[in-house]
């Protein structure tokens, strides 16, 4: 500095002094795309939105997932080299396994929609267009928020216990890719006829009770599908779940609290619970589970809240009650 009494640099020092500094401060990116994911980008659009990133000084690598769990592996090595952002190209499962690599540490997330609902982006009003969204990420702001935990496996949006769970294996993914969301709900039409609840031992923060069990969401968000906010009071950085139990199940009920469902008055239901928790444990055996919409095995399993666990990229001036503001 010339206060120091240095003189000013010049020429070739000053080139590679101003090469430094903006090494130092460029954000660096890795975009990682699942190209067999719906609505995955081609490369003319996801080449669009990558010239958006690097007109902004952004250093962008991308990396193509080859395998289930690729993604994971790709974001936490990203995260061990100190990449500032991971901009998944995939669906709610692409995303799920890259939080399971950069949760904890300082590598923020970001989206570009693909996948079959790609629930978080709709909830963070992310836009359809890469290129539009591209630049809802690079001019957008970081907010910390939770994820969950199911016996150590991250989920960023819900756990789903019995029901839909009991539904996820049976999806195939060319009907997701036919329909998209709607495959779940053509395959839970069905399920209507043939699930059953079950009494299982619960506990909520470390609360014990023996419930029937027909469907249990354990959430973080609100959405569920991309198709209505069952959660609908969740807030994904206040440390607790949303905890919604159905205890019944069978054609009637279903109909009926569908109904509640979408008029957002199913804490009425005599047959649904909904209660906040930082914790829920099922020790009953067998009890079909899903995460972010993807089958994780069966109970016993334990969820907890890990507390802003996760920086996330959402756009500028983004209200919403999931993140503590208001529509």
């Amino acid at each position: 500095p010339r206060g120091a009494g240095f003189p000013p640099a010049t020429g070739a020092v000053a080139a590679a002094a101003g090469s430094a500094y903006h090494a130092r401060n460029m954000t660096t990116c890795l975009v990682i795309r699942n190209p067999a994911s719906r609505r995955s980008l081609d490369e003319r659009r996801l080449n669009a939105a990558l010239d958006i990133a690097r007109s902004a000084g952004w250093d962008v690598t991308v990396a193509t997932t080859a395998q289930e769990n690729h993604a994971t592996e790709l974001a936490r090595d990203a995260a061990a080299r100190g990449v500032d952002v991971i901009i998944v190209n995939g669906g709610d499962g692409t995303i799920n396994e890259a939080i399971n690599g950069i949760a904890g540490t300082a590598t923020a997330l970001a989206v570009l929609r693909g996948g079959t609902a790609n629930v978080w982006a709709g909830e963070i009003h992310m836009d359809r267009d890469p290129v539009k969204a591209m630049r809802q990420i690079t001019l957008g702001e970081r907010r910390r928020i939770d994820v969950g935990r199911a016996d150590g496996r991250c989920f960023l949006l819900m756990a789903g216990i019995g029901f839909d769970a009991d539904i996820v294996p049976g999806v195939s993914r060319r009907l997701k890719r036919l329909i998209g969301p709607f495959a779940y709900v053509a395959a839970g039409v069905i399920s209507v006829f043939r699930a059953k609840d079950r009494t299982a031992r619960v506990r909520i923060d470390g609360a014990a009770s023996e419930i029937p069990v027909y469907w249990m969401l354990v959430s973080n968000t609100r959405s569920y599908g991309g198709i209505t906010d069952i959660m609908f009071r969740a807030e994904a950085d206040d440390g607790l779940f949303d905890v919604g139990v159905m205890h019944r199940g069978g054609p009637r009920r279903m109909m009926l609290d569908g109904i509640r469902v979408l008029r957002k008055r199913h804490e009425r239901s005599q047959n649904i619970d909904y209660v906040k928790a930082r914790s829920v444990a099922i020790e009953t055996p067998g009890l079909p589970v899903q995460l972010d919409g993807e089958f994780w095995g069966t109970t016993p399993m334990r969820f907890e809240v890990w507390p802003q666990a996760v920086t996330a990229i959402v756009p500028a001036g983004l209200r919403t009650p999931l993140l503590g503001g208001s529509e």
